[in-house]
């Protein structure tokens, strides 16, 4: 550690590299404050340079100075469950990058970042599935001898695969599945038939009550975790730590890494695959959901199917009780903002004392996504859409049971959260409606509308899963106005 903190005094930050690629920090030296993320780390770092002093930390609430001022798109965005940054005049690090501050200044650079794994020309898709397990083998194995192991299961085939590794291993595991009783959502068949096939114990956790709040009480907030499942993974985190588990792996990346990122015609005609897959995937693509001058225009580089304003338009979640923002784009993805991710890091795992790992997100697996062509993320046959095949596939070929690998589309998972809604549109209105409603008074929620989408069971159903995730960003902003207030006499 001396040597590395002598070569980054001495501007030498490639040193960086050195460290593993999952973890975030600070080098401080007389001269200078180096801050820095690395390539694989979900951990954000938060700084303000101003008056001759260096302030960072995981927490953008420690770098305030008073109550922000937030932006009203951002707000909006954020209460439409976008993924997005919301705090103005912080800056924050990307993923392998550095800072340098000195208190007066500071500017950025890149120390590390993901590079393709070099691969033969045409690599078939099976040989893309073998090696994505065996990185996974490899990037599951430092937790094998770790004492026991949980992992977040969910029914879908990211889980499962590393559930898999981890038993190839010979690893002390054991599985955690979040339950409901909804019918339409309900995959714990196929969790207990993983399960079942690896000889691994499973725990299920039931949900909130159906007369119980879906929102929390008593949490810190560092950012907005505008998601509907907040209760959910803490009654889960909860039962992992009364187990005495330490250690929790999820799939999550799994859809980041492997999934489509952009997908037409053009991303066909020029993939780095055999031929006779280029046939069958245009095929393909004739027998999918997507019309046919769609198809044609995709054959152009900058056009995607999935970036197509009317595809945007059929998937989008309703905010029909939101002001509506003039010239807004459609949702913008940020793969590396992940603030719901590190507002659970930070509110819901460590206070329990858990880490929680990401094993399809590691560097070796980000670098075989990288080399990926973009036709082996989706793949269109017989009139589906099938997302992942490099992830199934490699499931296929190991003890995975085939009703979680073939599975597709078939789950309504929102219909628990929606039927909550349906059932208690007061809890709904006295959050967003009521007199200490900050989003009401920053004009993000329209009252009218409001109350027009709560008194029609079709437009709260709808409408159900943006009004959580804003119900999420309400609490959010009642808590930071308690820790910014002006302290009396002041």
């Amino acid at each position: 550690m001396e040597r590395l903190i002598r070569e980054v005094d001495r501007d030498a930050y490639a040193a960086l590299r050195h460290l593993p690629p999952d973890v975030a920090g600070a080098v401080v030296t007389p001269r200078r404050v180096v801050l820095f993320r690395g390539v694989c780390s979900a951990d954000q770092l938060f700084y303000r340079v101003s008056d001759g002093w260096t302030r960072w930390s995981s927490d953008p609430r420690d770098l305030l100075d008073g109550p922000p001022r937030f932006a009203h798109e951002t707000l909006w965005r954020a209460c439409r469950g976008e993924d997005v940054f919301v705090f103005p005049g912080l800056d924050r690090l990307l993923p392998g990058q550095f800072a340098v501050a000195d208190g007066r200044s500071a500017h950025t650079g890149t120390y590390d970042r993901i590079t393709p794994l070099p691969m033969p020309r045409r690599t078939s898709l099976r040989a893309y599935a073998d090696l994505a397990y065996h990185l996974l083998l490899e990037e599951t194995r430092r937790y094998a001898s770790a004492g026991r192991i949980g992992v977040l299961l969910s029914g879908g085939v990211d889980s499962a695969a590393v559930l898999a590794a981890l038993t190839d291993h010979g690893a002390d595991v054991i599985a955690y599945h979040m339950y409901t009783a909804d019918p339409l959502a309900d995959e714990s068949p196929r969790a207990r038939q993983v399960c079942k096939e690896l000889s691994v114990p499973l725990v299920t956790v039931d949900p909130p009550g159906e007369d119980e709040s879906y929102f929390p009480d008593g949490h810190d907030f560092p950012l907005p975790f505008n998601h509907v499942w907040f209760r959910r993974l803490d009654l889960t985190a909860r039962r992992i730590a009364a187990d005495g588990v330490r250690t929790v792996l999820s799939g999550l990346d799994g859809d980041i890494v492997f999934g489509p990122l952009r997908f037409g015609l053009y991303d066909v005609v020029v993939a780095d695959v055999p031929w006779r897959e280029r046939w069958a995937m245009a095929n393909g693509l004739l027998s999918s959901r997507w019309e046919l001058s769609r198809i044609a225009r995709s054959v152009r580089r900058g056009y995607s199917l999935y970036e197509d304003p009317e595809a945007t338009a059929e998937t989008e979640r309703a905010g029909d009780f939101l002001v509506p923002v003039p010239g807004a784009g459609p949702e913008r993805y940020e793969p590396d903002s992940a603030a719901q991710e590190h507002t659970l890091n930070l509110t819901v795992w460590r206070p329990y004392g858990i880490h929680c790992a990401k094993p399809w997100g590691g560097r070796q697996l980000r670098r075989l996504a990288a080399r990926l062509p973009n036709a082996y993320r989706v793949i269109p046959y017989g009139g589906r859409t099938i997302d992942k095949p490099v992830l199934r596939l490699a499931a296929a070929r190991r003890r995975v049971p085939s009703c979680v690998w073939r599975h597709y589309g078939r789950d309504w998972l929102g219909s628990p959260d929606e039927t909550w809604c349906l059932r208690h549109p007061d809890a709904v209105a006295d959050l967003l409606g009521g007199p200490d409603a900050r989003l009401t008074t920053l004009g993000v929620v329209d009252p009218q509308r409001l109350a027009a989408v709560l008194a029609d069971p079709r437009a709260l159903r709808r409408n159900a899963e943006n009004l959580l995730c804003t119900a999420m960003v309400e609490l959010f902003l009642r808590d930071l106005s308690h820790k910014t207030a002006p302290i009396p006499g002041t």
